[in-house]
């Protein structure tokens, strides 16, 4: 019982980490006394909120409302623990869990495979391989959450294009991500032999071509 005050910021917490899984408008006087009181803290705005927060919500309150006391004993021991970070360090950890979903299935395994390789290793040298880590760049250091498919390619790609604006890398990146290996291979080919203005103006050029016209763009390109 002493933790019922604590319910409402444990059920804030939940929307933070876990998805909606429906669309949801009940209102509230069709709640049960259960969900009164776990989502005390938005009586007085529920009416307000929004489809998706309503029902992001409801659902977090009924996956607390079915976890048992080990699994709610083991929450609030995450949540203690998130609270007592940085926010810079929450920060990079979101980041991390972004870059973690933003990944293709087949990158997820690979990593999954060598987070279980180094786990295997001895202490010693798993401290040898993060010291390593903590020397490199932020750069480098970014580049490893891109996974390893991008990561084979990433510095070679900086290099060429070194001089791209601020709000057209994302875009820049999702395009020579959605390139095929061989046509990405064939653009930095090209790209090496251009001057920088020429080859800034043929990253332009891509990016506002459609993507399924981009490979023949850059065969034509080569063969000029």
């Amino acid at each position: 019982m002493r933790r019922r005050p604590w319910i409402g910021s444990l059920v804030c917490a939940l929307w933070l980490v876990l998805p909606a899984v429906c669309a949801d408008n009940t209102d509230w006087s069709a709640l049960d006394d259960a969900t009164h009181t776990l989502l005390a803290p938005w009586h007085e705005s529920w009416s307000t909120l929004n489809q998706d927060n309503r029902a992001r919500l409801l659902a977090n309150a009924k996956r607390w409302q079915t976890m048992d006391a080990a699994a709610r004993d083991a929450f609030l021991r995450r949540n203690m623990d998130w609270q007592s970070l940085s926010s810079v360090e929450r920060g990079r950890r979101r980041a991390h869990y972004d870059a973690w979903q933003a990944l293709p299935p087949d990158d997820q395994t690979r990593v999954r495979s060598a987070a279980t390789q180094f786990a295997a290793l001895p202490i010693a040298q798993q401290a040898a391989m993060r010291a390593r880590f903590a020397t490199q760049d932020a750069n480098q250091q970014t580049d490893w959450l891109l996974g390893p498919s991008t990561g084979g390619w990433i510095e070679q790609a900086r290099a060429l294009f070194a001089f791209v604006p601020d709000g057209e890398r994302d875009a820049t990146l999702r395009m020579l991500q959605a390139l095929p290996s061989d046509a990405r291979e064939q653009l930095f080919t090209l790209a090496r032999r251009l001057p920088d203005d020429q080859r800034e103006q043929l990253r332009k050029q891509l990016l506002g071509t459609a993507q399924a016209q981009r490979v023949a763009l850059l065969r034509q390109r080569l063969a000029q």
